[in-house]
C-alpha cells in the first residue's frame, strides 16, 4: 500500500493514515479497542517523531518517539505509569 489508507487489525486496533511501501509512514492515527489513540508521525512502520497520546478520559500527552519507542514527554503532567506504549505497538 502506498498513500492514505486504513488498516484494520484482527484484535480491533485500527490505523488510519499514510503508508509507504506497505508500512505506516507519515502522519497517522492508531486507535486501540479500549479507547486510547495515538496521533502522530510514523516511519517504516513504527512511531517516529512528535505525537500525541490520548486516553479514553480525553487527557492528552505530547511526546517524541524514536524507532517505535517514546523517548520523552514534551509537555503535560501525567506520569509515565499512565502510559504503556511499548507493548501495544507492534511491527507488521
Amino acid at each position: 500500500m502506498h498513500g492514505d489508507g486504513t488498516l484494520y487489525y484482527p484484535d480491533e486496533r485500527t490505523y488510519k493514515g499514510e503508508f509507504k511501501n506497505d508500512k505506516r509512514d507519515g502522519f497517522g492515527e492508531f486507535f486501540y479497542p479500549d479507547g486510547r489513540i495515538f496521533k502522530g508521525w510514523w516511519k517504516e512502520g513504527v512511531q517516529h517523531g512528535e505525537g500525541t497520546f490520548v486516553l479514553p478520559s480525553g487527557k492528552e500527552r505530547n511526546g517524541i518517539w524514536e524507532n517505535g519507542k517514546r523517548s520523552r514527554w514534551i509537555d503535560g503532567t501525567m506520569t509515565n505509569s499512565s502510559f504503556h506504549m511499548a507493548s501495544v505497538i507492534s511491527r507488521h
